[in-house]
């Protein structure tokens, strides 16, 4: 059985209450993938997690507000053993994020997060990870580590779903062919329709002991070497996980689920140059936009005293 098999009951209504699922008419229109990178950027986030001696990200979606609450769904792994947050929005305004707030879902590699921001984000929409199939067209979303320019460069790939586990492991279960690198964990899995249908997470690494024996490298460096070369497999985490295992860990997200399955792609995507908005140059600059966002949204000696505490004064 399908790890996602129970989620037609939850849409038909026996869970509605406790998953807070908002169905939406069941057509999806067909984008083109130039409409859908355009709607990836949008839900995309940047999420940096710093310890005293450490700095390391991933990334996430957007998938619900409530008031001036946006909730963002990531893996697990991209929020977990950091001493300080900060996600950086689609317009590159950074949040803090308090670590004491991230709720992970049981056993699987997903957790939410979320920010607090006057400004209207788009909220992404989901879609009925049950209805996808091998062969269809597929997208993710994310910001890898940076490359050779030091620039942090939102990747937007696409590919195919090219098969199912039968068994998930810490909820992963979707494969695919999608091109991806480290820092892109926690990003969206979009499907023609600019659905969200699953949270990306894992890559095919080269076996390191044929590095060994073939190169006669020792284990550290076959293991370093090996963690760069991909083999083009990806996992992500069906989102039909996420809606079934939200009420289990008190998550209840009024999430907007569309429940049919993916249109076909309008027009291929092509590669095009980065958008201004898919770029970071200077990363300790966006982050310190965070002082900026304390001090207009909360004025006064109790945000100041705040700062202070958390970057130094």
């Amino acid at each position: 059985m399908r790890f996602d098999d129970r989620l037609p009951a939850i849409l038909a209504g026996t869970a509605i209450s406790s998953a807070m699922v908002i169905t939406l008419p069941p057509t999806a229109v067909a984008l083109t993938g130039v409409e859908v990178n355009e709607i990836a950027r949008a839900v995309t986030v940047l999420i940096v997690g710093e310890t005293k001696n450490s700095i390391g990200h991933g990334s996430g979606a957007i998938i619900a507000k409530d008031g001036d609450t946006y909730y963002v769904l990531t893996n697990q792994h991209v929020v977990s053993g950091w001493d300080k947050m900060t996600l950086v929005a689609p317009d590159k305004q950074a949040y803090e994020v308090n670590p004491d707030t991230v709720k992970p879902l049981p056993g699987v590699d997903l957790a939410v997060v979320e920010f607090t921001s006057k400004k209207e984000y788009q909220v992404a929409k989901l879609a009925n990870s049950q209805l996808a199939k091998e062969g269809q067209d597929v997208f993710i979303s994310g910001w890898p580590e940076p490359g050779s320019t030091g620039q942090l460069i939102r990747q937007f790939t696409d590919g195919r779903i090219s098969g199912f586990l039968d068994r998930p492991v810490e909820g992963y279960q979707m494969i695919y062919t999608n091109v991806t690198r480290r820092g892109m964990s926690g990003g969206p899995v979009l499907d023609a329709g600019g659905r969200v249908i699953a949270i990306h997470g894992w890559g095919d690494y080269e076996d390191s002991s044929k590095l060994t024996e073939i190169e006669g490298m020792t284990d550290e460096a076959a293991a370093n070497i090996a963690r760069l070369i991909k083999p083009g497999f990806n996992y992500a985490i069906p989102i039909n996980t996420y809606l079934q295992l939200a009420p289990q860990a008190g998550i209840y997200l009024g999430v907007k689920v569309e429940n049919s399955a993916a249109p076909g792609l309008g027009e291929p995507y092509v590669s095009q140059e980065p958008d201004s908005d898919d770029v970071i140059d200077d990363l300790n600059d966006t982050l310190s936009s965070v002082n900026r966002v304390l001090n207009t949204v909360n004025d006064g000696a109790n945000t100041i005293r705040r700062i202070c505490g958390l970057f130094g004064c």
